[in-house]
């Protein structure tokens, strides 16, 4: 057994895990907001996602031009994350299996990026062991996982968004490390800055702090780059933009009733409904770190270095507990940051780490068999999904004329939620947009209907 893992090669591993995450693409169907995206932000109405809209004001986007005029209003009235929901425009206007590709080669390049940026090593030195972490970190510890990496509008905000952060930090990781050889073209990096600074609030704000202690190191080893300086600059302006969106405003108000009513509620419940859960799922993490502090503490370099990664991690959550809400899916970049710090510190007590695992191959294999097994489970779950989907707009399909139509619930596996949780579809994505409701004013329906060219549709009332 142990010879067997040993000799197999990493791309192995690596190959089986991204077409596993493809099917998972392609299983996954367009729902909720994806609906909302492929129609032109209605920005002189209640925008695309609220309940009660006049579906007669929704104009399906048919040209990037298109695209460009409903993020303009989105930005006015909705929220500022342009940057992830040009990608979200895009994609769904568009045959579902160019996502699906796109996003597995998204996924592939965050995986590389944490590895770059957490080891400091060419792709050459990459080893089953940092492979395995990554993959495992993300799959385990990220919170809604389905919402996060496969669901295409959640996806763009979240895998890519993150994706681009990481891309931008390369450069700074790489000079940090004293290796001045940018990945790209140093001319770049403000473009990226930019592109970063606008992508979501929790994960720019830490590539905020990231960037600004590198910033911080490199002056005072007098050695501040000119690219370091408007990479900075424009990662401030891209969160400037992102931040003063007027359509923040404006949203807030729209959904005001739906916000807590004090300060103290607010936290409580962004505490125990994001940051709690959160930091509970990515506290395994620190693992890494914390004995690298106990075994290693190898220099100085490698510890400031993991302490800023973990520290920007803790700031994402802490970050979001002042938002009026914090969703669990928010706290991804905080899972993203702290595994590259926990990668980084994994590097520097590999042996003591790969002994421990070598010498107890029998952990490995039920580790591995639970890990397979959890991917097995999702795969049915999300299958079982994907068929209803196609039940349904079977269903749709031959009462298309109908005045009502009622359609059957989506229904999930008894015991999905209790061995899978979050990392498949659950009852809360369902409750929160995933499924439609047994009103039709509800949003989800309405665009339902405007996107099929329906009249009415609705589930039985439970």
């Amino acid at each position: 057994m142990r010879k067997f893992f040993e000799e197999l090669p990493w791309q192995i591993f690596f190959a089986a895990f991204l077409a596993i995450f493809f099917l998972r693409n392609l299983l996954a169907p367009i729902v909720a907001d994806d609906y909302s995206y492929k129609f032109i932000w209605d920005g002189a109405g209640k925008g695309n996602l609220i309940n009660g809209i006049d579906p007669t004001r929704l104009q399906p986007v048919e040209s990037f031009a298109d695209i460009l005029i409903s993020q303009w209003q989105h930005y006015f009235t909705w929220g500022g994350r342009t940057v992830a929901h040009l990608f979200v425009q895009f994609f769904v206007c568009h045959e579902k299996i160019f996502f699906d590709a796109a996003n597995v080669l998204v996924f592939a390049g965050l995986v590389l990026l944490i590895f770059k940026i957490g080891t400091s090593l060419p792709l050459r030195a990459m080893k089953k062991s940092y492979l395995l972490m990554i993959l495992a970190g993300i799959y385990f510890c990220a919170p809604s996982l389905i919402i996060t990496t496969v669901w295409l509008t959640g996806t763009c905000n979240y895998l890519w968004m993150c994706a681009l952060e990481l891309l931008f930090l390369l450069p700074f990781a790489d000079a940090y490390r004293r290796k001045f050889s940018a990945p790209y073209p140093a001319y770049l990096v403000p473009l990226l800055g930019l592109l970063a600074g606008w992508s979501i609030e929790p994960g720019a704000a830490i590539t905020i702090f990231v960037a600004f202690m590198f910033v911080i190191h490199f002056r005072r080893e007098k050695n501040l780059r000119p690219w370091m300086k408007f990479g900075f600059i424009f990662l401030l302006v891209g969160f400037a933009i992102l931040i003063l969106a007027p359509g923040n405003l404006h949203r807030a108000e729209l959904i005001s009733d739906h916000l807590p009513s004090s300060k103290l509620e607010m936290l409580y419940a962004n505490f125990f409904g994001g940051f709690l859960p959160v930091f509970l799922r990515e506290a395994i993490l620190f693992v890494p770190i914390i004995f690298y502090f106990v075994k290693a503490k190898t220099s100085a370099e490698s510890t400031k270095f993991i302490l800023t990664f973990a520290a920007a991690s803790v700031l994402s959550l802490a970050v979001m507990m002042c938002a009026p809400i914090f969703p669990e899916r928010a706290g991804f970049p905080s899972t993203i940051f702290l595994l590259v710090a926990s990668l980084a510190a994994l590097k520097e007590i590999l042996p003591l780490a790969e002994n421990f695992f070598l010498s107890r191959m029998k952990l490995v294999a039920v580790l591995a068999a639970v890990w397979s097994m959890s991917l097995l489970g999702c795969l049915y779950v999300e299958y079982s999904f994907h068929q209803q989907m196609d039940a349904r707009i079977k269903i749709v399909a031959a009462h298309k004329n109908d005045d009502l139509i009622v359609v059957p619930p989506i229904k999930l596996p008894a015991w999905s939620e209790r061995l899978l949780g979050s990392r498949t579809w659950d009852r809360l994505t369902l409750l929160l947009g995933g499924d439609l409701k047994s009103y039709d004013s509800n949003n989800r329906n309405i665009l339902f209907c405007r996107y099929h060219g329906l009249k009415k549709i609705v589930t039985p009332k439970q």
